[in-house]
């Protein structure tokens, strides 16, 4: 399949471009950008546009290779037979700038800094005489020699700068070059990995579809598997790193496997020379980050292709370096860094420890990274601390949508070996997935009824939870809130956030405001202390936004789920919707 990729976001720019070309008071237009960002195709697209009004049009490009020689940019406008220095350079330009028919022309000279010193002379006497408009292009971050600088400061020149492409704008790219709708997920992944880069996104877009992993799958285009850097791209990477010492090496490097990393980090297991000189390169960036400042590689490519040519020895001993580092200046209570430091810990050549992984994989499910929590659950299981992690990856797959393989590894656990709670514990969340994942309401009450018979009734926490949150579902309000009587949310780690949602849920759909605002705010409460899926702040809000909707509050409301605000929720929430319904 031959992909077709449009100039695409660049709207206001072609605009300022083709405005200035038609200024006859501006000299020409500086394009500024990184590099595959799109200069030299918006250069073109403007010098197309100026043909079709009539002008006569001029393309070259500097390049490191020409650069040496005099005049190599332009060695097809020179004149033949000529020796003199002088008249060279005045037969180039009239060359250049001649227009039989009058018509205004129009010269790009793509990468002007990459000129030699005879072809920089030419562009500046262009410039000087205004005999042509002049549309150039610069690489941000490369050197850029005084005589070209002079090109634009002694003239007027327009400056047009480009960034990278939204992920909106990168989307909408792709569904034009795909002909075809692009599944989301599939375009945040390509934007996370080419930060809107046109060049890196088409050359790896390209690669994928052709090796079939970018496809078709029920009219959208998904991504399946890992992406495989097409040889060109890495080579072009790659000469824009440079070559590297080993110290600096070992920075990169350590952030391709670990970035964000806090700077004081950073310094003691890498060297604060090597850290500068890497800044200095534009290999890696520092943004302020809290109290500190974090360290990342410049551009997520970078961190890609280090990590495809380092062997795998030194990426495990480098993430095990890392974690060990995380682990000595990770704050308390910073769930984020647990989950990375876990995360680091499983590929790296650390011994992980089943403590570590089961809280990481809790903190993972609440930062909605399901498909990770299941991996670090998985892993906890087979270093041995018992039933936990199967109860979590059971929870963790059903919420993912994976209601088969929950069900699969809650049926595989042998219940015999289980206490009391811990059997009360698996009935809810069998049960829930049956009621939930599976659509099998009475096979969820089948199997809870068993449970709630083999389970003293001093235990039945969980199952008066799964009851609760069970007659919600069928719409049997007043047993729902019978059963809710002798359920303590706090007592239910990572299923109590569920039975606030079902209460708050019932109190706003019998107009019990107040009751409603209350245990939504229960439910927030445990949601974030016991780790709760993130989305289950959002049901609860839902549930918050229905009763403050039906006792008349209308306009934007933020409500406390981790700061996010649900103003549009209201917009479009109805008094009596569910936000977990039944398949």
């Amino acid at each position: 399949m031959r992909l077709t990729w449009p100039l695409f976001g660049r709207t206001d720019e072609m605009q300022i471009i083709d405005a200035a070309l038609m200024d006859g008071d501006v000299s020409g237009v500086l394009v500024s950008g990184v590099e595959g960002v799109g200069k030299s195709r918006i250069a073109r697209e403007c010098l197309a546009a100026a043909a079709k009004r009539g002008s006569e049009t001029r393309w070259t490009a500097g390049a490191s290779s020409a650069r040496a020689i005099p005049l190599g940019a332009f060695s097809a406008w020179a004149p033949s037979g000529v020796t003199d220095t002088l008249q060279l350079l005045r037969g180039v330009i009239e060359s250049l700038t001649e227009s039989p028919s009058g018509a205004q022309v129009v010269l790009a000279v793509d990468d002007v800094h990459l000129l030699d010193d005879l072809s920089t002379f030419v562009v500046h006497q262009i410039v000087q005489r205004g005999a042509a408009k002049v549309i150039l292009t610069v690489r941000d971050g490369e050197p850029i020699p005084p005589a070209v600088q002079e090109i634009w400061t002694t003239g007027r020149f327009a400056r047009v700068d480009l960034g990278q492409l939204t992920l909106a704008e990168t989307t909408a790219l792709l569904t034009a070059a795909l002909n075809g709708p692009v599944d989301p997920d599939a375009a945040g992944r390509l934007w996370n990995l080419t930060r809107g880069n046109m060049l890196y996104l088409r050359n790896i877009v390209e690669q994928e579809v052709a090796d079939g992993r970018i496809l078709q799958q029920n009219g959208l285009w998904r991504w399946v598997g890992e992406p495989v850097m097409p040889p060109g791209l890495v080579e072009l990477i790659e000469s824009r790193i440079g070559a590297l010492s080993a110290s600096v090496g070992d920075v990169v490097d350590v952030l391709a496997v670990g970035e964000p990393i806090e700077l004081a980090s950073l310094t003691r297991i890498t060297d604060a020379g090597a850290i500068e000189e890497a800044e200095t390169r534009g290999l890696i960036s520092l943004e302020p980050a809290g109290d500190g400042i974090e360290v990342r590689v410049t551009h997520p490519l970078y961190g890609e292709v280090r990590r495809r040519r380092a062997p795998h020895s030194r990426l495990r001993r480098l993430r095990g370096v890392v974690a060990s580092e995380l682990a000595a200046s990770t704050r308390d209570g910073d769930i984020r860094g647990v989950v990375r430091r876990a995360t680091l810990t499983l590929d790296s050549d650390l011994t992980p420890h089943a403590d570590l992984l089961v809280k990481a994989a809790y903190g993972a499910v609440w930062l909605g990274d399901l498909a990770l929590a299941d991996r670090l659950a998985e892993a906890a299981s087979n270093v041995g601390s018992g039933p936990e992690p199967n109860f979590l990856r059971a929870h963790a797959l059903s919420w993912f949508g994976r209601g088969g393989d929950a069900e699969s590894l809650l049926a595989s656990i042998d219940t015999s070996q289980l206490t009391d709670e811990e059997h009360a514990r698996f009935a809810f969340l069998r049960s829930s997935n049956l009621l939930w994942a599976l659509g099998d309401p009475q096979g969820a009450k089948d199997f809870i009824d068993e449970a709630s018979r083999r389970v003293p009734s001093h235990k039945h926490t969980y199952i008066d939870a799964f009851l609760t949150v069970y007659w919600f579902a069928m719409d049997q309000p007043e047993m729902a809130t019978e059963c809710a009587k002798n359920v303590g949310l706090e007592d239910i780690p990572v299923v109590g956030a569920e039975v606030a949602w079902a209460l708050a849920q019932i109190a706003a759909d019998a107009g019990r405001t107040a009751e409603a605002v209350a245990d939504a705010a229960a439910g927030y409460d445990v949601a974030t202390r016991k780790l709760d899926a993130p989305h289950m702040r959002f049901n609860i809000a839902d549930a918050e936004v229905s009763a403050l909707l039906l006792a008349g509050v209308n306009g934007h409301v933020v409500l406390p789920t981790d700061g996010q605000e649900i103003s549009s929720l209201v917009a479009m929430k109805t008094p009596h919707g569910r936000t977990r319904d039944l398949p």
